[in-house]
């Protein structure tokens, strides 16, 4: 174990003897390599880049570790605390991505219809506006269930399903073994499934919304 991780593991002690100062301590301990992270991954997504600090995104980790620390020291043996950081920074990253869609989409609701006969109308896609409805109500349907999950089943979905990861290179993130990524899938799609009830059919359409 090197220096860097021993005074880690002292920190995390800290905070299981109820020292909630550690936590603080502990996030300053990994502040540089998350952001620095933070800051490539930003500037890897188009739908990302030049709209979002990576210094915000870093603060608004930290308040979301505050709330979900108990679930890092009840893993803590399955998990690195760095590797837990990732995975938050990953959710805020994807909450960042579904604000942008959404306000695309607000966007486009607020633009005027084009005449029929207008050059600039787009081609018919072929689908009705009923079942570009049903589409967009089934995706949120698919969100507000993925939010009743915990952090451990959104993370494994939507690393799989939206992020088109491999168990591989999800089990290396998570510092889990590919098997048991793809048994916490398998219990997070059925679990998911429960959530949205029987009006879904039974599908999983639109996990990765």
């Amino acid at each position: 174990m090197t220096g860097r991780d021993h005074l880690a593991e002292k920190l995390i002690d800290r905070l299981e003897r109820d020292e909630p100062a550690a936590l603080g301590l502990l996030f300053d301990h990994y502040r540089a390599t998350l952001r620095h992270e933070i800051e490539q991954d930003l500037a890897a997504d188009p739908r990302l880049n030049g709209r979002f600090d990576a210094s915000d995104v870093v603060q608004e980790v930290f308040l979301d570790s505050q709330q979900q620390i108990a679930y890092f020291l009840a893993n803590r043996t399955r998990i690195s605390f760095l590797g837990w950081l990732r995975g938050l920074a990953r959710e805020r990253r994807l909450k960042f991505v579904r604000e942008h869609l959404d306000a695309q989409c607000r966007t486009v609701r607020k633009q005027q219809p084009l005449p029929d006969d207008s050059p600039n109308q787009p081609e018919d896609s072929g689908s009705s506006p009923s079942d570009a409805a049903a589409r967009a109500e089934e995706c949120q349907r698919v969100r507000i269930a993925l939010d009743q999950l915990k952090s451990d089943e959104r993370d494994v979905i939507r690393l799989r399903i939206h992020e088109a990861k491999t168990n591989r290179e999800v089990a290396e993130l998570l510092g889990l073994t590919p098997e048991a990524v793809a048994k916490r899938l398998e219990r997070a799609m059925q679990r998911l499934k429960e959530v949205m009830g029987p009006t879904s059919g039974g599908t999983t359409k639109g996990a990765d919304a």
